[in-house]
């Protein structure tokens, strides 16, 4: 059987030409699309914010966090609660990723905290037997260690971001 040479190159061409097209199709919609993501983003954190102290709060400039392994950075507050912050946390773990604003009080107590993004594979179990459960807390410091809610490890991913958050500022106050 006789190879065509011909034929083999000028096929690898055609598909070097569709796969350098692609790519260049891919970048521009990377390029049209990311400002519009981190402007929804932004938004997006903009009105957590206000969920978390209420508006009647007023919110200092964002501080970024390095060498942490959940918080990505804090908001000082001022609020009638006195002098606090809201940390934007981070975590994942083999069933997803959680995203929340967790509102931390001059007390090093769990005030109230926004969920931004959940995309555990039980995220309503998650939602509704822990995160809602701990949101309508009057104990939310207690609420906060019972994580046996069908949806355990994402649960104690939450606590361990939230204790991350008490934790950093306990160190920033000391």
């Amino acid at each position: 059987m006789k190879i065509e040479w011909k034929k083999s190159f000028k096929i690898a061409a055609i598909l070097c030409a569709i796969a350098g097209v692609s790519a260049v199709l891919v970048s521009l919609a990377n390029v049209v699309t990311e400002p519009i993501i981190a402007t929804n983003k932004a938004t997006k954190e903009k009105n957590g914010l206000q969920k978390v102290f209420g508006s009647d709060a007023t919110y200092g400039e964002k501080k970024e966090l390095s060498d942490t392994k959940y918080l990505l950075a804090y908001y000082p507050v001022t609020s009638s609660l006195g002098e606090s912050r809201v940390y934007s946390t981070s975590g994942n773990n083999a069933y997803g990723t959680v995203s929340l604003l967790v509102g931390i009080t001059s007390g090093y107590s769990l005030y109230n905290l926004v969920v931004m993004e959940n995309t555990e594979s039980y995220a309503t179990t998650l939602n509704e037997n822990y995160i809602v459960t701990l949101i309508n807390s009057d104990k939310k410091d207690e609420a906060l260690n019972e994580v046996k809610c069908g949806a355990t490890y994402g649960a104690k991913l939450i606590r361990d971001m939230v204790n991350a958050a008490k934790d950093h500022y306990k160190e920033a106050k000391a």
